[in-house]
């Protein structure tokens, strides 16, 4: 690979994730190995003697994998997800660079999360031929790899460079969430279920005043116009966020706040901001809000679609509880704080 100490001081997280971890498998390639057994162990086939690895291969046509890794036997191609938003992801272009391929050659997905995979496209021959998904009990919801198994993996590995790689996986919010209870929110559909049940106190509270809250996608929860110039609170868990200047640790409860687009003063008013507190009812948990990452920009763009003015953090550990009725009562008092403060910042006239 290139010089890792030259990497270009433009790339994203995902680029650069990407030529780290090149570099890692390069270095150690007895961890190397032990992914790629890892990946075909998994998933049920025989395992081949790594050759080597590389970030976003010269490769002809519109496909991009992250990772190529060439072994004696076949290739594997690698998609990375590293950010923890629900979303729907297609494979059939790596499907398709796959199948015309002379050396064969698979597909496998990691992702640091639950994701949206189309069932039709994971029915199909293409995807039974060359995609590499988990068929053994452990995270099985999932139709793919995940990170928290790769840092496991990396973790292990007693040299100086992967100890730590796996301080950086650790940093980009790739390790295992040990809660006894609430640790496989993020993989297992049936837990962020129960986590939406969890919402109801809030939903109820706000249908006393004649609001409308409802549970949506996988753990959220989205309450609409709450005010003329309030369109939209959006409050959901992730496992990672942009902002890097939070003293709330991985994983977070966040909401953002979503604003009229004519509402330019109410928008105005949160650029900057950044302030925190602890919530009345628990000082335990405290409260961090950021000014969206966008800024002025919303002032530049004055259509009337909604404008994400701030957005509010904690840490999901001090939210969740084994005691449901506490749990229910963190969740709608946070909800709570974030109206009275929203309501409370300034706006000029």
């Amino acid at each position: 690979m290139s010089n890792i100490f030259l990497l270009p001081p433009n790339l994203n997280k995902k680029e650069r994730f990407a030529a780290f971890w090149e570099y890692l498998l390069e270095n150690i390639p007895d961890l190397g190995q032990d992914l790629v057994d890892f990946l075909t162990q998994r998933s049920g086939k025989a395992s081949s003697a790594l050759i080597r690895a590389s970030s976003y291969p010269d490769i002809s046509g519109d496909v991009q994998p992250d990772i190529l890794i060439e072994c004696q036997d076949f290739d594997i191609v690698c998609d990375h997800r590293l950010d923890s938003e629900l979303s729907k992801h297609s494979l059939d272009a790596l499907f398709q660079y796959a199948k015309a391929q002379p050396k064969t050659t698979y597909v496998v997905l990691i992702s640091n999360c639950y994701c949206l995979l189309e069932p039709e496209l994971l029915a199909s021959n293409e995807a039974k031929k060359y995609y590499l998904k988990p068929h053994d009990e452990v995270n099985a919801s999932m139709p793919y790899f995940c990170w928290q198994d790769i840092y496991a993996l990396v973790s292990q590995s007693e040299t100086r460079l992967a100890y730590q790689f796996a301080e950086y996986m650790h940093f980009m919010d790739m390790q295992p969430w040990q809660h006894k209870v609430w640790g496989n929110l993020f993989l297992n559909p049936d837990v962020a279920a129960s986590f939406s049940r969890h919402w109801l106190p809030t939903i109820k509270h706000f249908a006393s005043i004649d609001i409308v809250a409802k549970t949506t996608g996988y753990s959220a929860l989205e309450i609409i116009y709450p005010f003329p110039w309030l369109q939209l609170l959006y409050v959901y868990a992730t496992r990672s966020v942009q902002h890097n200047d939070l003293q709330s640790v991985s994983p977070y409860l966040v909401a953002t706040v979503w604003i009229k687009g004519d509402e330019r003063m109410r928008i105005k008013a949160f650029q900057g901001i950044t302030d925190r507190f602890e919530l009345p009812e628990n000082s335990n948990i405290t409260v961090e809000i950021r000014s969206s990452l966008a800024d002025g920009l919303w002032m530049v763009n004055s259509g009337s679609r909604p404008k994400l003015a701030a957005t509010y953090y904690t840490s999901l550990d001090r939210i969740v509880s084994a005691d449901s009725q506490q749990m229910q009562q963190n969740l709608l008092n946070f909800v709570k704080a974030i109206f009275v403060h929203a309501q409370n910042v300034e706006v000029s006239a």
